[in-house]
């Protein structure tokens, strides 16, 4: 099915997760028109050649033709930019997918409902302060909460916030990473950490393998990647495994890694990496399933949208993508006072 020829990317741009920078590209076929229909159009048929999850969101898959009957029939010619905004949204919502966004001028739209806190799990690093000696400390501009716990002082305790601070160009420094070594430093004298990502929803790769690298004791492979690269269901190039690798100053004694709903792209990458190592227990609720590198594309009218391009699996080839990784010693969400349920559990798989 091809409602008009759409415009396909031969060249990818090799960034990760939620910040994606726009990608360069080469296309082939005529320009698209710019009016209601078209433009729907043009979204509708970049996605049927080049998303690359059709076969795995959705209960037994997405029919995007199904998609295209529903709502092509919505646009006319003169409709306004909300109207029209409104029903390319609705197509886009089908997915379900934390990296397929679409922006204009004024209006956003995320279909995984990545901004919407109307599901957010408990989670409140205020009362997890309440837990540790002194409230704990803070590094990393921010990025990083740590300390040592009230009833357990030799157990330590590390927040990672999210995998990017700021904008993340060519020009931005992600040198708040390197302030990893001086926490494991601080917390080498403990026998245990538990190292907390929940509501972290991404960032960069390379910021995930730099920290990841610290908490490994074995370089592993952990994910093999797929990415769509013609315009056919199958369409895709052999797959990249990549890998976890020991690096810097690291800790390599018990840790329990505790996830939710909000660990989300980056966050779940970095859940797949200590997944290999042997001194890591996976704890908390299962993370988000959103795992593709997330590409920006114009449409004619100057609208932005994102595309997942990628299946990920880890080494079994499983595909965790729309359900999230479960973890090893399942606990859910509950906060009720200063009490923190999951903290609570994770301190019982320590000494």
């Amino acid at each position: 099915m091809n409602r008009r020829s759409g415009k396909y990317l031969l060249f990818i741009n090799a960034v990760i997760f939620f910040v994606v920078p726009a990608s360069c590209g080469v296309f082939l076929g005529p320009d698209p028109g710019d009016s209601p229909r078209e433009i729907f159009d043009s979204l509708w048929n970049d996605f049927n050649e080049t998303y690359a999850l059709m076969d795995i969101r959705g209960p037994g898959g997405i029919d995007w033709d199904a998609a295209y009957t529903a709502h092509a029939g919505r646009t006319y010619s003169g409709m306004g930019e909300q109207e029209l905004f409104d029903v390319c949204k609705d197509l886009l919502k089908v997915l379900d997918d934390p990296h397929v966004y679409l922006m204009s001028p004024f209006a956003y739209f995320n279909s995984g409902g990545r901004f919407d806190n109307s599901g957010m799990e408990d989670f409140n690093l205020d009362v997890v302060t309440g837990y540790l000696d002194g409230g704990g400390k803070s590094a990393g501009e921010g990025m990083f909460r740590y300390g040592t716990f009230i009833a357990k002082p030799a157990v330590g305790y590390l927040y990672i916030s999210g995998f990017a601070r700021g904008n993340t160009g060519t020009a931005q420094s992600q040198d708040w990473t390197k302030d990893i070594d001086g926490i494991i430093n601080e917390l080498s004298g403990t026998d245990a950490i538990i190292l907390d990502i929940r509501g972290n929803r991404g960032g960069l790769q390379a910021n995930v393998d730099y920290i990841a690298g610290r908490f490994a004791d074995v370089e592993k492979d952990y994910v093999e990647v797929r990415t769509k690269n013609g315009p056919g269901r199958n369409d895709f190039s052999s797959p990249v495994s990549h890998s976890v690798k020991p690096a810097g100053t690291r800790y390599t004694k018990r840790i329990v890694l505790v996830t939710n709903k909000q660990t989300i792209s980056g966050g779940e990458w970095f859940t797949l990496a200590l997944r290999t190592q042997d001194h890591v227990t996976h704890t908390g609720s299962t993370t988000n399933g959103a795992f593709s590198l997330s590409l920006e594309r114009p449409l004619v009218n100057g609208w932005i949208y994102s595309v997942s391009v990628q299946k990920v699996t880890d080494m079994a080839g499983t595909c965790y993508e729309g359900r999230g990784i479960v973890p090893d010693d399942k606990k859910d969400a509950n906060i009720s006072g200063a009490v923190d349920d999951q903290l609570a559990h994770a301190l019982t798989l320590v000494p």
